[in-house]
C-alpha cells in the first residue's frame, strides 16, 4: 500500500506523520486536498499523485512555488519511485510504493533506536529474534546502528526489566588466529610459559550476552569453533580436555556484502539474520535522527538545542534526505551535528554556523538525490558489481520490478525498487 511519510514540516503544518495514498491523490493547502498542508508556500492544489500501467506518477498542479522530487522541479508528469523525496512549500515528504509494516504504529520501547517510521518494524524483528532460541547475526553497512540493535535484542532476551548483560568485542582488533582462539575461549594453565590461565569472552559472558562485531575477520578455524558454542553450549580453553558449559547468546554482526555476510556456511546456516536498512533506505527518519543526535552533541557543550534547531528548515532537511550519507550512514548524522556542536561552542552565531556546516557538507547549489554511484570510489556500485545477477533475475520475473527485487534479496543482493528502475533502463533491459 502507498503512503506519503512526513520527514519534516514547520510546526503546525500537518496533523498527521504518515498518510495512506489512493490514487489520484492530491496536496495542497486547501482543505479539499487528500493531505492538507498549512503552509504558504504551498498552493490550494499543489501536486497529484496518479497510478500508472508501471507505477505511479506525480504532476505540479501549477503552483507558485513549485515541486521537486529527489531535488529536481516537477514540469511535466513524472514517475514516481520508491522512497522518493519530494519538497512542497517548506515541507518535506517521503514517498513508499508499498509501506506495508510501516503502516503500524509504533508501539512500545525503542532502546535509543531513533525514527518514527522504520524504528518500529526493527524492533519487531529484534524482538522475534530474542524470542527465537537461535543465534543472532546482525548484518548492515558501517555506522548503521548495529551495536544499539545488540543492546536492544539483549533488553528483549532478558526477562522483563532485567535485560542481559551485554559483552561487546570488535574481532577487527585481532591480529592472528591464536590471539582470536585465546581471548574468546580462554587459556589453560601451563599452555604458555609467561602467560596465567583466564577465562575467555564465552565465559565472561555466561548468563549474559556476547556481541562480535565484524565477525567476518574470524578466521575461518576460529568460526567453525563457534559451531559448537551454538550447537551445545560448551567450550575448551585453549590446551584443555574438558569441555566448560557456558550460557551466553551470541549476537555477531557484519559488515560485510554478499549471500554469507563473510561467514562459513556452517556458521551461518545456524543463526536467525536481522538486517540493519542504510540510512539512504530509512530517509523518512533522518530529520529525527539527527534532531537525536544534535540533542546530545550541543549538550556535551551545555547548548540548548531548541533555539538550534530553529535556525533549520525545509532545505536543510531536503539536503539531510536526500544526501543518502552512502559511506558513513548515522556516523555522517553524528559528524555533522558534532562539526555543528563545536563550532557554536566556539562562539559563531548560529545562522553562519548553520550555513558554513550545510555549504561545506552539501554544497551551496541546488540539492540532488545522492546514490552509491555518484563518487568515483562507488561508481562500480552494487547495482554495477551484481549487473549480470541482476539482469538474470530481471528476466527470470519477467520484468516485475518487485519480484527481482524479492528474488535478488534470497540471494543476496540488496536493491531499491527505484535505483533497480535507474539501473536496468540504464542498461537498456526496459
Amino acid at each position: 500500500m502507498p503512503a506519503l511519510l512526513v520527514a519534516w514540516a514547520p510546526p503546525g503544518a500537518l496533523s498527521v506523520d504518515l498518510r495512506v495514498v489512493a490514487p489520484p491523490f492530491t496536496v495542497g493547502r486547501g482543505s479539499d486536498a487528500d493531505l492538507t498542508i498549512a503552509d504558504d508556500k504551498v498552493s490550494g492544489g499543489h501536486f497529484r499523485i496518479s497510478r500508472t500501467a508501471g507505477g505511479f506518477r506525480i504532476a505540479d498542479l501549477g503552483s507558485t512555488n513549485g515541486t521537486f522530487v529527489d531535488g529536481v522541479p516537477v514540469t511535466a508528469p513524472t514517475p514516481l519511485g520508491d522512497t522518493a523525496v519530494i519538497r512542497v512549500g517548506r515541507a518535506v515528504l517521503v514517498f513508499h510504493a508499498e509501506a506495508g509494516a510501516l503502516l503500524e504504529p509504533p508501539s512500545g520501547e525503542t532502546f535509543g533506536l531513533a525514527g518514527r517510521f522504520h524504528t518500529a518494524p526493527l524492533v519487531g524483528a529484534l524482538r522475534e529474534a530474542a524470542l527465537s532460541a537461535r543465534h543472532v547475526l546482525l548484518t548492515g553497512p558501517s555506522g548503521t546502528g548495529k551495536e544499539l540493535a545488540a543492546r536492544a535484542l539483549a533488553a528483549l532476551s532478558g526477562a522483563p526489566g532485567a535485560p542481559l548483560p551485554l559483552v561487546t568485542h570488535n574481532a577487527a582488533r585481532f591480529s592472528s588466529e591464536e590471539e582470536a582462539t585465546s581471548t574468546l575461549f580462554g587459556v589453560a594453565p601451563r599452555v604458555f610459559s609467561n602467560v596465567d590461565a583466564r577465562t575467555g569472552l564465552l565465559e565472561e559472558a555466561s548468563g549474559g550476552a556476547l556481541l562480535l562485531d565484524e565477525v567476518h575477520n574470524l578466521p575461518p578455524r576460529v568460526q567453525r569453533s563457534l559451531l559448537r558454542v551454538i550447537e551445545d553450549g560448551h567450550l575448551a580453553r585453549l590446551g584443555e580436555v574438558r569441555n566448560r558449559p557456558t550460557d551466553v547468546r551470541l549476537i555477531l554482526a557484519s559488515n560485510m556484502a554478499g549471500p554469507d555476510h563473510g561467514l562459513a556456511h556452517d556458521l551461518l546456516a545456524r543463526l536467525r539474520v536481522v538486517e540493519i536498512p542504510p540510512l539512504a533506505e530509512r530517509a523518512a527518519d533522518v530529520p529525527i535522527i539527527f534532531e537525536a543526535v544534535l540533542r546530545d552533541g550541543l549538550a556535551r557543550h551545555g547548548l540548548e538545542t531548541d533555539e538550534v534547531w530553529g535556525l533549520l528548515g525545509g532545505d536543510h532537511f531536503e539536503a539531510l534526505c536526500l544526501d543518502g550519507f552512502w559511506t558513513d550512514n548515522v556516523r555522517g548524522l553524528v559528524d555533522l551535528s558534532d562539526r555543528l556542536a563545536t563550532r557554536l561552542a566556539a562562539g559563531a552565531d548560529g545562522p553562519s554556523a548553520v550555513t558554513s556546516i550545510f555549504q561545506e557538507r552539501f554544497g551551496d547549489g541546488p540539492v540532488a538525490r545522492r546514490q552509491a554511484g555518484d563518487s568515483e570510489a562507488a561508481s562500480r556500485s552494487s547495482y554495477e558489481r551484481n549487473r549480470e545477477a541482476i539482469l538474470a533475475a530481471f528476466r527470470e520475473c519477467d520484468g516485475n520490478l518487485s519480484a527481482t527485487g524479492r528474488l535478488l534479496r534470497d540471494r543476496g543482493v540488496r536493491t531499491s525498487r527505484r535505483w533497480l528502475a535507474v539501473f536496468l533502463e540504464r542498461w537498456g533491459a526496459r
